[in-house]
């Protein structure tokens, strides 16, 4: 922890001397979009409220019913969210956020149909000779693949338009993240970590960032995606897997990023291969593997290739700020952020993570190890997408689904350090957002 808190200052003290020596950074303060900006709102309250309920909560999960456990934990992270969000006010803080001229609203009005958007999308992304500024689109829309605009289009055509809904529709997916990543340590034979999880994953510190963020959504389709392959997996629920997999096929369409979320999914696999054999997960996980590629094969169908989409945003990516913004400060300032959106307790899971690993070689599916082997993929995919410089800053945003993971290694704390450990990462959280003014 003392390090992880080390590399956070490390980063914004080269970062303003980066800044003051004018190099091109683009961020508020270093090594974060937001800025330095003290402040309270009536969601203060509240927010402090859905501590002191963490706090109890997690005193109680080992005897609660599993299900009005999970219930209860899904309450209250809505109620965290929710609160987290409204301390900056419900317009700033709400109904605004997503109506910022790089957000995926404000290209909606472009859209008439939907197939021929999904046919031209490619030929918008990067700027040309033959596509100017007016014609390509916007900073979010242009980065992410067009069913992440799609959802909010169809919101938008459902009767649901405005910021303000499509901000609450960001806070109830994301929500789902907390339900999600404690079943399917469940469904994977760890039964009493998923009790432990359930408070961390309630009062989850990202969701300063999560809130009224599409990333946040695109974390709770993802999360959700892999509970529900691992409960097809592990109860032989072929169509359950299927859903799942449709899920998981739906969050690589939602973000390109997530492709290496991947990584989780093939360690759960593994250990469902583990536990079971194959003969056991082989249907189930082939029905996972079907629901992708159908997902794959309707964009294709549709005239959306993912990987020329990836292409071109590459070249777009390269003709605006990260072609200034230097590789060798984000390369470890992209950690920095990711720490301070996941807390400095994110080091401490994944040190135990490790340490569980190695200590229980002799009972290779132990529930520790599960954690364990979770939390460090987790770990392993934001490193690999911070390798690939295609994440050079904002990362306490776009890492939020492999935050979520990587912080299930917190369920290996019990007892008096647990106690401490949630009251540390929630008051954490509580902290960046009452004193940094961030952009979600």
């Amino acid at each position: 922890m003392a390090a992880a808190l080390a590399l956070v200052v490390l980063a914004a003290v080269v970062g303003r001397a980066l800044a003051a020596d004018g190099t091109q950074l683009f961020l508020g303060d270093p090594p974060l979009l937001g800025s330095w900006g003290p402040h309270v709102g009536w969601g203060t309250p509240l927010a402090l409220a859905c501590l002191v309920a963490g706090l109890r909560l997690q005193q109680v999960a080992a005897g609660l019913p599993w299900r009005r456990l999970l219930l209860t934990g899904w309450l209250l992270n809505l109620a965290w969210l929710a609160s987290l969000a409204l301390v900056d006010g419900f317009r700033r803080g709400w109904a605004d956020v997503l109506l910022d001229p790089n957000e995926y609203l404000h290209d909606l009005p472009r859209i008439t149909d939907p197939g021929e958007f999904l046919r031209t999308f490619t030929d918008f992304i990067a700027f040309s000779p033959t596509v100017d500024g007016t014609q390509v689109w916007t900073t979010h829309v242009a980065a992410h693949p067009p069913l992440a605009t799609l959802v909010f289009w169809g919101l938008d055509r459902g009767g649901l338009g405005g910021g303000a809904w499509a901000g609450a529709l960001c806070i109830l997916v994301s929500s789902v993240a907390a339900v999600a990543m404690p079943s399917a340590l469940r469904e994977l034979g760890a039964p009493d970590a998923a009790r432990r999880l359930v408070p961390f994953a309630a009062l989850f510190p990202g969701a300063v960032f999560m809130a009224v963020s599409a990333d946040g959504l695109f974390a709770g389709a993802a999360v959700a995606g892999l509970a529900l392959v691992c409960r097809g997996a592990g109860r032989r629920h072929p169509l359950t897997s299927l859903a799942g997999g449709l899920l998981l096929g739906a969050a690589v369409f939602l973000n390109y990023g997530l492709l290496l979320f991947g990584l989780v999914v093939i360690a759960a696999g593994a250990i469902g291969l583990g536990r079971h054999g194959w003969r056991r997960v082989i249907a189930p996980w082939a029905s996972a593997v079907v629901g992708l590629l159908t997902v794959v094969g309707l964009h294709l169908l549709a005239g959306f290739s993912w990987w020329t989409g990836l292409a071109q945003l590459r070249i777009r990516y390269y003709q605006g700020i990260a072609a200034v913004r230097p590789y060798s400060y984000f390369i470890y300032a992209n950690l920095a952020a990711w720490v301070v959106a996941c807390s400095p307790l994110l080091a401490l899971g994944t040190v135990r993570s490790g340490t569980a690993l190695v200590a229980g070689r002799g009972r290779p599916w132990s529930q520790d190890r599960v954690v364990a082997l979770l939390a460090l993929a987790g770990v392993l995919a934001a490193v690999l997408a911070d390798l690939s410089g295609l994440s050079k800053a904002e990362t306490e945003r776009i890492w939020l689904a492999f935050g979520v993971v990587a912080c299930s290694g917190l369920a290996l704390l019990r007892g008096r350090v647990a106690s401490w450990a949630l009251l540390g990462s929630a008051g954490w959280a509580l902290l960046v957002n009452h004193l940094v003014r961030t952009g979600w």
